[in-house]
């Protein structure tokens, strides 16, 4: 590629909305000729991702949708703005013209899973990286998404964590109730990249691109003591690009199971993924046979599952969760009905992140403002909502009334925390009383609209 000194068209950064359509129409042209054409590939993809519109809209699509923590470089978003985004994407855009660009390494972040003593590790890029990472995403996810099966749920356009819940919900219904509840063990840390990359040329073929996946793939990891750690295997949880390559090597299992002609669907077995998490559901119990071969073909795959989550159940027997809901099958409460239907609600454990959550909003904010502890109580009521109120799927009311209680009893205590005589006739009934008088959020009017919406 030719030596430019080309920059950023000035222009593109007041019309945002202009450069992120351009960007569609090139991935609609893409998706629409790799459904086409079975045989199609990416040769040219390089040359995209450094044009101005596309490093632009990546920009902004990295900066509204991702992380906002700072990567080995400590350049935040606020820095990048304040020195000029301008020059910012000039400087990458020039460095990937004249193939200059190096990533940087990923810096580690540990998250306290539930399980005392274990992490889960996080690799948080730099922004420029980040950036990067978006514009190559935005040039090959089209080329996938037409490959893609459609029990594949997770971090995929125009498909949510909703939509599986609702399938798994269909499949009990049309008699589906002998489960197989899948958990990898590590499945982004364990990734092999000599088969992931085997997979990724089967619709890219672009060398420029493949060596820049190559190059967040193996970028080391700086750990919490300043040391850096090589990688060998793996796409760090926290990079823009890992959800895409995960769900690329997870396919191949995808295609396995979904085969008309395969031994899965002989055996009437039906496939729900959401990135890692999956789950098999039959309608018989599962042979020793059918366990042998998943076995196989995780070993295949290099991949390991955790024998001590994954659970073989019977939906009728036990209760299943997924994607933080819980599966129970309940007996009809007519008697003339002795079928059994299945409730589907927020489980208990994700119940108590919530409550968790409130814990710490409350901890030492007694001198805190009803407006201000309100303004911060709404939008973390309203995402929890969003997410669990599945119109005709979830049932929410038992739950919300849980929360309400307990929200009735932080409320109080914070209020009784500022002293005896402030808020004395507000503490009589606090939830109520701020919804009424200061826009608490109205849990059961919110759910009730979220259920009733067209958009469910």
């Amino acid at each position: 590629m030719k030596n430019r000194t080309t920059c950023i068209d000035e222009s593109l950064l007041a019309r945002p909305s202009e450069s992120d359509e351009r960007v569609r129409v090139l991935q609609r042209k893409l998706y629409v000729r790799a459904k086409r054409e079975k045989g199609f590939k990416g040769y040219s993809l390089y040359d995209k991702i450094c044009q101005d519109y596309f490093l632009l809209t990546a920009y902004h699509r990295v900066k509204h949708n991702y992380s906002k923590g700072v990567g080995v470089d400590g350049q935040s978003f606020a820095a990048i703005e304040e020195g000029g985004v301008l020059d910012f994407l000039t400087k990458i855009q020039q460095d990937l013209q004249v193939r200059r660009y190096r990533c940087s390494p990923v810096r580690q972040v540990l998250i306290p899973k539930e399980t005392k003593g274990e992490y889960r590790k996080l690799g948080i890029p730099t922004i420029r990286d980040r950036v990067v990472q978006m514009a190559v995403k935005m040039a090959i996810e089209p080329l996938w998404e037409a490959d893609f099966c459609e029990t594949s749920y997770g971090f995929r356009p125009k498909k949510s964590a909703r939509d599986a819940i609702r399938q798994v919900k269909e499949n009990i219904y049309a008699g589906h109730k002998f489960v197989y509840d899948a958990d990898l063990s590590k499945y982004f840390d364990t990734i092999p990249h000599g088969k992931l990359f085997k997979l990724l040329k089967q619709r890219v073929k672009d060398g420029g691109i493949l060596d820049l996946i190559q190059q967040w793939l193996t970028a080391p990891v700086q750990l919490l003591d300043g040391t850096l750690e090589s990688s060998k295997e793996g796409t760090p949880q926290g990079g823009v690009i890992s959800p895409l390559l995960s769900n690329i090597y997870l396919h191949a299992f995808d295609r396995i199971v979904n085969n008309p002609d395969g031994k899965f669907a002989r055996a009437g077995i039906r496939m729900v993924r959401y990135a890692d998490d999956w789950l098999l559901m039959g309608k018989w119990y599962f042979s020793k046979s059918i366990l042998r071969y998943i076995d196989q073909i995780m070993s295949n795959m290099g991949l390991k599952l955790n024998k001590e989550k994954t659970r073989l159940l019977h939906i009728n027997k036990s209760s299943l969760f997924f994607l933080g809901f819980e599966f129970r099958s309940i007996p009809s409460k007519f008697t003339w009905n002795h079928r059994n239907y299945t409730n589907i609600q927020p489980s208990i454990k994700s119940r108590s992140k919530l409550f968790s959550v409130l814990k710490e909003l409350f901890r030492k904010r007694k001198h805190w403002t009803i407006e201000w502890i309100v303004w911060k109580l709404n939008p973390v009521l309203r995402g929890w909502l969003n997410y669990f109120s599945i119109s005709k799927v979830s049932h929410i009311w038992d739950t919300i009334r849980v929360i309400k209680q307990h929200l009735s009893y932080k409320l109080y205590k914070w209020m009784k925390g500022k002293g005896r005589k402030a808020h004395r006739k507000l503490r009589q009934r606090p939830y109520e009383n701020l919804v009424k008088f200061y826009g608490l959020l109205d849990l059961e009017e919110y759910a009730r609209l979220k259920t009733l919406s067209k958009a469910e």
